[in-house]
């Protein structure tokens, strides 16, 4: 790998978003969305089907944009994706392939105890047993049974599809992969890079059934599945052993006829599969829906996980999929994450949020989303959108670039972990007995995590043994335990209860020859040892309790840790950062051998100040600068003995890219810490100028209306869209929008009403009637400005009236019923009519008046109302407060300035300027008309030097801020959410009865602005 490959590296390792087909699709519209990626950096897309669509799935007018979209990234480089399902999960083609019958439809064992009087006959009925589950009566109930009895039965979830059948999944490859590749002209279809799949699962809910499992049960181990059904769920003498077998096979099954079947076809037909299951992150949560998660990820092309919210992902769930991907040698794992982050989710909370899946071999970004459209539902899609609505849409390229670097260096580099952690998954598979939430269930996945945790927490790289995955690829060579690609020294057994007999085997094997292998202490359930679910013998037993064990599984990792001399060590506080993850590659940099080093901090707010030892592996340590790629040498570096040790203060959200070899790559030095340096020669005040501003916003997000001219009634503008809806009829709606203006508010301004689909309304403001004059968008495509007629805006009380024909479709009201059943349902409903907030734009302040309260997560909420004030462009402001300047509703980019006026001695002695930021995403610093460069993250600091002068100085500071305090959510009691879902901007239940979350009359916005500015 070369310089030119790390300054600009190439389109298969940069991120590709899902591209969420959400609206009346345009080739036009299409093409030039494609071109928007390209000029940020995104590497491709993936063409997801979602809710909102009204360009009909798989239609010929789908395909041709699927065409159009294929091309214009075959012209620009990048690589065009499908996506396999309409919403999500993956597997029902749409409805076609569980439209077909109960056969193709998923199905949920249940038992009941019933009196036998009233169970002959019942429907769907497996088999009848004693009352304690104890005695198989039979498929029918005997006539002579008296009493109560016990019931095995199935429900049918028509919506969703039995992905343990072959020919379910068969179908499912026919209707929708065959179907693009035959449609497709061949010069699109071998284009494409390849298809994801989403969150193809078995359940959800409880104890699964498939028609195939009865036979399948026969033919793995030669017993009769119906015979021994009721030990699923109740604990019979062997049922241990039983569920087990029955879960083993499940996962078996899932992997064969899902995953391997549609890697075959993939195979066969020159795309590549990519995508992620469901409920990853435990060993219970993932049992139901997977059966076995790591067997499910051996087949894809770039194996993947899912990561919701605005926090730091699950080190197993991470650590699951690194380890799968090393053994069968997949180099890339793609992460599909920030969906439910919320509108703030800016560069510095996708770092974070990114830079922990890095540093545990996570390499190939999917954001989600990239809305097509935001129109009506579609902003509350899990926000946030990542796309050209963004203010800091431009500015994309910074994190797109840093991103693709690190991935591709962690991709193409060798990584060879010492130690192995065997995966206690058997140990839920025999306890789980469809009820999640049992007491003691969560133990075992717990005391995973905390091994984890405390391993990465001392830079102890490892990979976990799936027993079903140590069936096919396991071994033991000489010292080292061997699986398919990766072999290892070291192996670890957490709290278990049981072990596979392939996995006892293997360790017997291993420790025979030599290999080192602890245990930790089994707290939960002390003294059981079993095999396969069978009590271990007295000599395996035996042989089990001679391993080392330690008490706790922190204890276990430092003990592995000790074992490890040539690690990376972190130290804070002068002890091991629990703060700090790292992995490394050994790879060949401008042609020079080398081992580059990935360190990544887990604090969002908080730096820290570190202490780094790195094994010497090479003679010299240089940096790869991430907005860059360049080689730049690392100051400050010691070497003690067989280390190589500096200090290194790492920013909030903070990454270090270092590459240790024997050849110094780098010719400029870099000094990692001088940015941090906190020497003060002036401080600078917070009150400034507001020198520019794009239109700032107020949004209306509530109304009075009235339905067919009956009386008038008040809510919030979405929650009138879902009593429309209950209506189940067209209807004449009007709706009444109330703003007040100050007497300062300069009335002749130009002020715009921001709506969607403005042509279907009929408008008036203060009685006045007007039309709806589109002059152009604001932000989003879907949002239509319309310039209000002037001096018609009087102070006081003003209103816009605006009335529709309210209309929904039939099919809606029926899709609305099945969306109460399932997911698949809720995931593509599409509405004809929407009702939103509008929003006025313009040149004005937005003054409140009321009660303001801090929240946490620094926001604040008002409480009260609010008035349109005098622009307040050109007069001085509060900086470090741009919502009390009246601007809390700002979506854009405003710019503050001020002057200093400073000493030849003073400048002298001047370096940095820092500053404290809130709330924006980025920030441009001008220093006398030169540009000082933009900080997206940590340290909020730029290098002056040259730029200052003896006299008066003047500094700028461009502010760009997201959507948030212009779409919400603003009402949610918590304040502001790291865990932003459809329901979180609602105050009463939707159309399908999902509740909402405690609400607020109050606004809670982010705080912006800038503070603490220090020349030094």
């Amino acid at each position: 790998m070369n310089k030119a490959s790390l300054n600009n590296p190439g389109m298969s390792y940069r991120p590709v978003p899902f591209w969420s087909w959400n609206e009346k699709l345009t080739c036009e519209e299409l093409r030039w969305q494609v071109r928007e990626m390209h000029r940020v950096g995104l590497g491709g897309f993936f063409m997801h089907a979602r809710g909102g669509l009204q360009t009909e799935y798989l239609s010929d007018e789908w395909m041709a944009c699927v065409e159009a979209c294929i091309d214009e990234a075959k012209k620009l480089g990048m690589n065009a994706w499908l996506y396999d399902e309409n919403g999500w999960p993956s597997g029902f083609g749409g409805g076609l392939v569980n439209g077909l019958g109960v056969d193709y439809q998923q199905k949920y064992l249940r038992f009941e105890v019933i009196d036998a009087s009233e169970a002959a006959g019942k429907a769907n009925t497996i088999a009848y047993y004693s009352a304690d589950g104890a005695q198989f009566l039979g498929r029918e109930l005997p006539s002579t049974t008296k009493g109560q009895v016990l019931r095995a039965y199935y429900e049918i979830n028509r919506y969703y599809v039995d992905n343990l059948d072959a020919k379910v999944v068969a179908e499912f490859i026919r209707v929708t992969h065959q179907h693009y590749y035959e449609t497709l002209p061949p010069e699109y279809r071998d284009h494409l890079k390849g298809i994801f799949t989403d969150e193809p699962q078995l359940s959800r809910n409880g104890l699964l059934w498939s028609f195939v499992l009865e036979e399948e049960y026969k033919r793995e181990y030669g017993r009769d599945l119906i015979a021994e059904l009721p030990m699923l769920s109740r604990e019979l003498p062997g049922y241990e052993a039983m569920r087990i077998r029955f879960w083993r096979l499940c996962a078996k099954l899932f992997t064969e006829n899902f995953m391997h079947q549609i890697r075959d076809w993939c195979d066969a037909h020159g795309w590549w599969l990519t995508g992620h299951h469901v409920l990853e992150e435990t060993c219970q949560s993932q049992l139901s829906s997977n059966g076995s998660i790591m067997a499910q990820y051996r087949y894809y092309h770039i194996p993947g996980i899912d990561h919701l919210c605005r926090s730091l992902p699950h080190p197993v769930m991470m650590t699951q999929v690194a380890s799968t991907a090393a053994q069968f040698g997949q180099k890339q794992i793609l992460t599909e994450s920030f969906a439910l982050s919320g509108w703030n989710c800016n560069f510095t909370g996708q770092r974070w949020i990114y830079n922990t899946q890095l540093a545990h071999g996570v390499n190939f970004l999917c954001q989600h989303l990239q809305g097509y459209s935001l129109r009506g539902l579609r902003k509350r899609d899990y926000p946030s959108s990542n796309f050209y609505h963004q203010p800091w849409w431009k500015d994309y390229a910074v994190v797109n670039d840093h991103f693709s670097r690190v991935g591709m260096l962690l991709a193409e580099g060798k990584y060879s972990p010492e130690v192995l952690v065997v995966h206690p998954l058997s140990s839920v598979w025999m306890q789980y007995d469809g009820n999640e939430r049992k007491d003691g269930l969560n133990y075992y996945s717990e005391e995973l995590r905390k091994l984890t945790s405390s391993l990465d927490a001392l830079q102890v790289g490892h990979h976990y043994a799936d027993e079903l995955i140590a069936e096919s690829i396991g071994s033991v060579s000489d010292k080292r335990l061997v699986l398919g690609e990766c072999s290892y020294g070291i192996a670890v057994i957490p709290a278990v209860m049981n072990l596979s007999r392939t996995i006892y085997d293997l360790l017997v094997a291993f420790k025979a020859k030599g290999g080192r292998l602890c245990r930790v202490e089994n707290t939960r359930h002390p003294g059981v040892f079993l095999i396969d679910g069978e009590a271990a013998s007295a000599d395996e037993l035996a042989w089990y309790k001679a391993l080392p064990a330690y008490a706790t599984a922190e204890e276990a990792a430092s003990a592995v840790a000790n074992l490890l001399p040539d690690r990376v060590k972190v130290l804070e506080g002068g002890a091991p950062s629990t703060q700090v993850v790292s992995t490394w590659r050994d790879i060949e940099l401008e042609g020079k051998p080398g081992r580059f080093h990935y360190l990544a901090s887990n604090k969002y707010l908080e730096d820290s100040e570190l202490v780094i030892s790195l094994p010497k592996t090479g003679k010299y340590v240089d940096v790869i600068d991430p907005l860059t790629g360049d080689f730049k040498k690392l100051v400050g570096v010691t070497t003690a003995g067989d280390r190589l040790e500096f200090n290194a203060h790492l920013g909030a959200c903070g990454s270090l890219m270092l590459f240790v070899s024997d050849t110094q790559l780098g010719a400029e030095e870099c000094d990692i810490n001088a940015l941090f340096a906190k020497n003060v020669v002036k401080t600078i005040g917070s009150t400034m100028a507001l020198a520019e501003s794009t239109d700032n916003l107020l949004t209306l997000d509530r109304c009075r209306y009235r339905v067919d001219g009956g009386d008038w009634d008040a809510t919030d503008v979405i929650q009138l869209q879902s009593r429309l809806v209950l209506l189940k009829r067209d209807a004449d709606l009007e709706m009444e929008f109330e703003f007040h203006a100050g007497e300062d508010y300069d009335a002749t301004s130009d002020l715009y009403l921001v709506v969607e689909t403005p042509e279907r309304f009929q408008f008036t403001l203060n009685g006045i009637g007007f039309p709806a004059v589109d002059t152009g968008y604001a932000f989003d495509k879907s949002f239509r400005k319309l310039l209000l007629p002037k001096k018609t805006v009087r102070p006081g009380r003003n209103v816009i009236v605006m009335r529709i024909r309210y209309h929904q479709p039939q099919w809606l009201y029926d899709s609305l019923e099945a969306a109460k059943k399932f997911e698949t349902e809720y995931n593509k409903l599409t509405f004809e009519t929407e009702m939103e907030s509008v929003y006025l734009m313009g040149d004005f302040t937005v003054r409140h008046v009321g009660m303001v309260e801090a929240l946490p997560r620094s926001a604040t909420r008002y409480c009260g109302s609010f008035e349109l004030g005098a622009s307040r462009v050109g007069t001085q402001i509060e900086g470090s407060d741009l919502l009390g300047a009246g601007h809390p509703f700002f979506a854009g980019v405003a710019k503050l300035a001020t002057s200093v006026e400073l000493t030849a001695d003073e400048v002298s002695k001047i370096s940095l300027l820092r500053f404290s930021p809130l709330g924006a995403n980025s920030w441009r610093v001008i220093v006398n008309g030169a540009d000082a460069g933009t900080c997206f993250w940590s340290p909020y600091a730029v290098n002056v030097a040259g730029l200052l002068k003896a006299g008066l100085n003047t500094i700028e500071f461009e502010l760009t801020q997201s959507l948030r305090n212009m779409l919400g959510p603003h009402h949610l009691q918590e304040g502001e959410s790291y865990a932003v879902h459809t329901m979180s901007f609602n105050r009463e239940a939707n159309f399908v009865g999902r509740g909402a979350p405690p609400y607020n009359e109050g606004y809670c916005f982010v705080q912006v602005g800038i503070d603490q500015i220090q020349l030094g």
